[in-house]
């Protein structure tokens, strides 16, 4: 493990961090979650569990066509990892959040998904995580003048 004074000795990762900031972290994290969930939707196993969220969602549309908007969610906040403006890249991972919760919340409460509510809350709190973290700004940096 390296001390906080020798991350201070390397001005690579010192300039890296400084770029990307704790917005741009919380961004390259959520492109990981995106591509990753996106990833298992697209080359998921044709059998499922009825009764699963992927066995509903696979009679509406291909788990293929359901992992296109992850996929461009994940794409659009790796490319805003170092950005300035980054609102439109939390903007999108929240509303991805959201209405994936709403398709497993009405699921559970139309009775085809079990134990939607389950997902409906996980991925709706993730959502509003998202949101709070949306609304920080980078700390002040003494070696920028700020």
């Amino acid at each position: 493990m390296t001390s906080a004074h020798e991350r201070d000795r390397d001005p690579l990762g010192r300039r890296i961090r400084a770029r990307i900031g704790r917005r741009g972290a919380s961004l390259a994290f959520f492109a990981l979650v995106d591509l990753a969930y996106a990833s298992v939707m697209a080359w998921a196993p044709p059998e499922v569990t009825p009764g699963s969220s992927a066995a509903v969602l696979a009679r509406l549309m291909p788990l293929a066509a359901w992992a296109i908007p992850w996929a461009a969610v994940g794409l659009l906040c790796a490319a805003h990892v170092c950005a300035a403006r980054d609102l439109v890249a939390f903007g999108a991972a929240s509303a991805l959040c959201a209405g994936w919760s709403v398709i497993h919340l009405a699921g559970w409460a139309f009775g085809v998904i079990d134990r939607g509510f389950v997902t409906a809350v996980v991925w709706g709190g993730f959502g509003a995580f998202i949101q709070v973290i949306a609304g920080w700004g980078e700390p002040a940096r003494p070696d920028r003048g700020a």
